[in-house]
């Protein structure tokens, strides 16, 4: 299946920018832009001899994808919206689409919203109690820390089973 070229405007080709220079720009790398347009996520204008050039509107959509893909958005999910317009009969097909894929962002969203907002919880709990141990002179071990207020209020956040120390008979 052949791809369908893009043809610049006049105000689009005083705006254009190659590879390298949309990946600097864009704190990433060419290989990276060249594997979204190959997911089909962008189709960036080409020169007669192949060079790839990119669009302010080319651009803006790659801030979108890279702001999706910060948030583990998952790239099939990004794709398919990118696709599902194009890729349409109709605009009644295209709206049906595209409304059920951001549908379901928004509820993957929420959800990763709701776990954020628990870490965050956890973190805050977490500093409370590590702060009060601010001037300790023991040396910070399970077994240096019994009858401590500290130690004894460590289920108050779930990162203490990560940072406080392991119980270990016999050391």
């Amino acid at each position: 299946m052949q791809k369908k070229q893009k043809s610049l405007t006049a105000e689009q080709s005083r705006h254009i920018y190659k590879i390298g220079d949309v990946a600097e720009l864009l704190d990433t790398t060419p290989r990276t832009l060249r594997f979204y347009e190959e997911q089909g996520m962008l189709t960036p204008f080409r020169s007669e001899r192949g060079t790839r050039l990119y669009s302010q509107d080319d651009i803006a959509r790659l801030r979108v994808i890279q702001h999706l893909v910060r948030l583990d958005v998952p790239l099939r999910t990004v794709r398919e919206l990118a696709s599902a317009r194009p890729d349409s009969h109709t605009g009644d097909e295209a709206s049906h689409k595209v409304f059920e894929l951001l549908n379901e962002l928004r509820l993957d969203v929420e959800r990763k919203k709701r776990e954020c907002e628990d870490a965050q919880e956890q973190i805050s709990a977490a500093l409370q109690l590590v702060e009060q141990c601010f001037g300790c002179r023991k040396k910070p071990a399970f077994n240096n820390c019994k009858g401590c207020p500290v130690a004894e209020q460590t289920g108050r956040s779930r990162l203490f089973h990560l940072i406080w120390d392991q119980n270990r008979t016999g050391e």
